[in-house]
């Protein structure tokens, strides 16, 4: 692993075009406002850096260790968080459109008012993972494992949860507009007064979960499981029920 003291870093940080820092050691690391734009950081080690609204556009982080890392407003679109660890790291306001976090390891992590349209996010670890009133219209969640994960107030209209894990999750609020959930597990989730208008629910689980209030217009719930589901006062008219009926 690279270490750099102080000099060295600033010096690097400063030469013209695109920084290789593979398995460079930056924990700790003040990089507030740098540009890292297409940066190779892949097995880098950042746990505890300062990257808040620093610009990681393009940037290679495969691998790269990131544990309690603070990434407030950091422009991170397009950058490869593939396999890394993000523990506990503070994503609050940044813009990672089209990033990749499959197979991330993103437990605890937190992505308050985040930007993630078009993000993937395929069979990323997200357990108790903060996304309340983040943005992630299109993001592909399949197969993730998110139980426990806060999407309160979240756009996911057009995102795909299929086979995803979201046990215990919270959608209260969410907007979840044509979404494609198809043999999700929800059970026990929180989606009072969420909008899943036509969306895809064909084979979820929905046992123990609260959609009180929820708007399901025209959604598929083929097959669905609704055991002990609460559906008071939620919005069914044109959807699709589990026995493949249309409901008035």
């Amino acid at each position: 692993m690279t270490q750099f003291l102080k000099h060295q870093l600033y010096d690097i940080l400063n030469r013209p075009g695109r920084l290789w820092l593979v398995d460079a050691n930056l924990s700790g690391a003040n990089l507030r406002e740098v540009s890292l734009v297409g940066a190779n950081l892949t097995e880098a080690q950042l746990s505890g850096a300062n990257l808040e609204n620093a610009d990681l556009s393009g940037a290679d982080l495969k691998e790269a260790l990131l544990r309690e890392t603070k990434m407030k407003g950091t422009t991170l679109v397009g950058a490869n968080f593939r396999w890394a660890l993000l523990k506990r790291t503070d994503f609050f306001q940044a813009n990672m459109e089209n990033a990749n976090f499959q197979d991330a390891e993103m437990k605890d992590a937190i992505f308050l008012e985040a930007i993630l349209k078009g993000a993937n996010l395929h069979k990323a670890h997200c357990q108790k993972t903060m996304f309340e009133k983040a943005s992630m219209p299109g993001a592909d969640c399949s197969e993730a494992l998110m139980e426990g994960a806060f999407f309160k107030e979240a756009t996911l209209d057009g995102a795909v949860f299929s086979k995803a894990g979201l046990c215990n999750t919270d959608f209260r609020n969410a907007s979840l507009v044509g979404a494609s959930c198809e043999e999700a597990d929800f059970c026990d989730a929180d989606l009072r007064e969420a909008d899943l208008r036509r969306a895809n629910l064909r084979g979820a689980n929905f046992q123990g979960a609260i959609l009180q209030n929820a708007n399901l217009e025209g959604a598929d719930l083929t097959d669905a499981d609704l055991r002990n589901a609460i559906l008071y006062e939620a919005n069914l008219k044109g959807a699709t029920m589990p026995d493949g009926s249309k409901h008035e």
